[in-house]
């Protein structure tokens, strides 16, 4: 007969008891590293907070360089214009020295001859007749960035300045081939005037002939409103010349209106670019007639355009 197993076991560990352990070290060691993970969360989103910060900064800084830039673009415009405008200061000081000199030779002539009372400028309508074809691109830029300074020194001079503006381009391209500012007072609406010229852009169609629609240009100036009482000045602006048909009539016209007018006057100043130096400056000739033609002054772009136009209008 077999004897039962009497054997006591004091360890006894079911199924459910070693779930339960588990559980229990599972939770134990989340209650332990529950904080360092809340410290990680943290530690993101700082890192977040401190790339975003990062990116701000680095926005801002780029917005103030280029408000850096601007500004130092601006005062180098403003520095290149008050060079120019003391540049032609002198030189008006020059032309005005020599005016001057001849005007006292000629009082003492008339003094001997009797007493003639000398005019002075009291108004001045000055007019540009533009070219705004392709190639004039940085002429029209430069005009612009000049016209502070002309009306600057034309006021200083003359009690009431009014400028008006003639913008042409060839037929041939499509576009409208004349754009125009009225004559307008420099004392009121000297920022018109300065927006309409900033506002004129060269054709973006090139035209198919070398020569251009300047009698077009000249005919809508001489028609424009001017004051009988005032120095009524036009300056045509440009690096080419009429078309062959139309020189003799821009030339007649010229001729037309200064007859008889002392105080109308019409000036050239002949702009070189890459596209009449590719034809060998031959416009330069029909400028240099045209500025004869209506006793005005004929100038080489040589210098800047502040003194250019000057020169037209006072050096006759």
């Amino acid at each position: 007969m077999r004897r039962p197993n009497r054997e006591i076991s004091i360890f006894t560990l079911s199924a459910l008891d070693v779930l339960a352990m588990s559980a229990g070290v599972f939770v134990l060691l989340l209650v332990m590293l529950m904080p360092y993970h809340r410290k990680v969360l943290d530690a993101h989103a700082a890192i977040d907070a401190v790339r975003i910060a990062e990116a701000d900064t680095i926005a801002r800084v780029q917005t103030l360089e280029d408000l850096a830039t601007l500004y130092r673009a601006e005062a180098e415009s403003a520095e290149a214009e008050a060079v120019d405008v003391l540049q032609s200061a002198a030189s008006l000081e020059q032309a005005a020295a020599e005016q001057q000199r001849q005007a006292r030779q000629s009082k003492a002539r008339e003094e001997r001859q009797g007493d003639i009372e000398t005019p002075l400028i009291e108004a001045i309508d000055l007019i540009f007749v533009i070219d705004t074809t392709a190639s004039m691109e940085p002429v029209l830029r430069e005009v612009a960035r000049s016209l502070r300074g002309i009306v600057r020194v034309l006021e200083a001079m003359v009690p009431s300045v009014r400028i008006g503006v003639v913008a042409y381009r060839d037929r041939d391209t499509g576009l409208p081939p004349i754009t125009t500012l009225p004559p307008t007072p420099t004392d009121q609406r000297l920022a018109q005037i300065i927006a309409f010229v900033e506002s004129l852009a060269s054709s973006p169609v090139g035209s198919r002939t070398v020569d251009e629609d300047v009698y077009l240009g000249l005919t809508s100036a001489t028609s424009l409103p001017l004051r009988t009482e005032a120095k009524q000045a036009i300056i045509v602006i440009g690096d080419a010349e009429a078309h062959p048909h139309e020189q003799a009539q821009a030339l007649f016209r010229a001729q037309t209106f200064v007859r008889g007018h002392d105080n109308r006057s019409i000036s050239t100043l002949f702009v070189t670019t890459p596209s009449s130096l590719m034809h060998g400056n031959v416009a330069r000739a029909f400028f240099v007639a045209l500025a004869n033609a209506g006793g005005g002054a004929f100038n080489d772009h040589a210098g800047s355009m502040i003194e250019g136009v000057l020169l037209s209008v006072f050096v006759e």
